[in-house]
């Protein structure tokens, strides 16, 4: 065997050592990626849940004074028809 030969050996040798390290660290890597997407995921299940929960209270509030609005909206018309009644019969 001569040198170019040998060279070339020993270069394969070492790429191929190399290529198989870096192919166990890739899936590692990848096998870590899957876990921290898994707990982030988990994370936005909760936080979706969290929202939903706080979100009930506040349209409930919401329609409460949507509620509260009409009713006072009815009551001064209420009111301003019995004023035009009492206004029509002459009382005061």
């Amino acid at each position: 065997m001569d040198i170019t030969q040998s060279v070339i050996l020993s270069v394969i040798i070492v790429l191929t050592i190399f290529l198989v390290v870096v192919g166990i660290q890739v899936f590692f890597t990848l096998k870590e990626l899957r876990k921290s997407l898994k707990k982030a995921n988990k994370l936005m299940d909760d936080a979706d849940d969290i929202v939903s929960q706080v979100k009930k209270p506040i349209e409930t509030a919401g329609n409460l004074v949507t509620a509260l609005t009409a009713g006072a909206g009815i009551a001064h018309f209420l009111k301003k028809i019995a004023g035009e009644i009492k206004h029509e019969r002459g009382e005061k």
